[in-house]
């Protein structure tokens, strides 16, 4: 029997790698609400765990890519060439390239042949991933990353490939607003790297469900707000019985940075009270939208907070309206 799990686990693919980028830039709450970029008073925000989040201010979202990208090769140590998928999920053309896109630029763009200008197809080209088929995945917001993954490990399963690169790009024009239903939002770039191999950080289990009800978020915000927690309550029960997992199994909750006192809300839920749950970089980062979870992991893991064996419940929300969860045995 345990010959039967190790040939198992050989063949279970992982996360190999993760890397993430910052901008060099990071406002208060407070310095948000006098730009009039939140819409509830910063004393709440700063309640529910938020103190600053991280505003590209000369970076763009493809530099932000590529540095994530860049910094996971470069730790791995792997050959380039050796990757057989890339997968891009982030802003597309012009709007991929520039530090404030406004409007008629992006306009001007789409009379010429800069709007097949694409943001994944120049990361294959920058990195020199020569072995690499590339595409990119869109309307998914802060599930993006997950699927992207789920994404891989299917294609490395199903076709053999043997290392596929994930990464993402947050970025918000410089007046847009940083919230979204009491979380505040940063820009960043994040890279994940999965193997077919067994090895550390298996991905056991993943789950994924779409509401399109709620497509409409602004029409249907309240009715959203009413359908996050027994959804995730059901996603995060889909994840632990696809992995043959009970609640007690659950060492940590690897979150997406939401307010705290919905994660402790949903913790209670999904009676997960006994595990442990990496929350310290929602005051540091914010909300990075499709990137928490990994950066949370990132820094998990490389703090030694995580132990070899333990296991590992990574959940998220998206707009559109996409619930996901995920679980890995590290």
């Amino acid at each position: 029997m345990p010959e039967t799990n190790a040939r198992m686990d050989a063949l279970t693919p992982r996360i190999a790698g993760i890397a993430y980028a910052l901008p060099a830039s990071s406002v208060t709450v407070r310095e948000l609400d006098g730009r009039g970029q939140l819409e509830s008073r910063p004393e709440l925000l700063e309640e529910f765990g938020f103190a600053q989040v991280c505003v590209a201010t000369t970076e763009t979202p493809y530099e932000m890519a590529l540095q994530a990208a860049e910094q996971l090769l470069d730790r791995s140590g792997i050959d380039p060439e050796s990757i057989g998928l890339l997968i891009y999920g982030g802003p597309q053309g012009p709007t991929a390239f520039t530090t404030a896109p406004a409007p008629d630029v992006s306009a001007a763009s789409h009379r010429t042949l800069a709007r097949f200008a694409f943001p994944g197809t120049r990361l294959q080209h920058d990195l020199g991933l020569t072995g690499a088929s590339t595409f990119g995945l869109d309307q998914l917001a802060c599930t993006t990353l997950f699927t992207s993954i789920r994404v891989a490990r299917a294609l490395c399963l199903a076709e053999g490939i043997d290392r596929a690169l994930c990464v993402v790009s947050e970025f918000f024009p410089a007046d847009a607003g940083r919230e979204a239903l009491f979380n505040c939002s940063s820009d960043a770039g994040v890279a994940v790297l999965v193997e077919r191999t067994g090895g550390p950080n298996r991905i056991v289990a993943s789950a994924h469900v779409t509401k399109g009800y709620y497509w409409d978020p602004q029409a249907r915000r309240d009715e959203i707000a009413a359908a996050y927690f027994p959804t995730a309550k059901h996603v995060i029960e889909r994840t632990l019985a696809d992995a043959g997992w009970s609640r007690s199994d659950v060492d940590w909750v690897i979150p997406h940075n939401v307010s705290e006192r919905s994660w402790q809300i949903l913790l209670g839920l999904t009676g997960l009270t006994a595990a442990r749950i990496w929350s310290r970089n929602i005051a540091r980062v914010g909300h990075t939208l499709a990137g928490d979870n990994f950066i949370n992991l990132a820094d998990a893991l490389d703090s030694g907070a995580v132990e070899p064996g333990q296991r590992l419940l990574l959940f998220s929300f998206g707009y559109g309206a996409h619930w996901t969860g995920l679980a890995i045995e590290a």
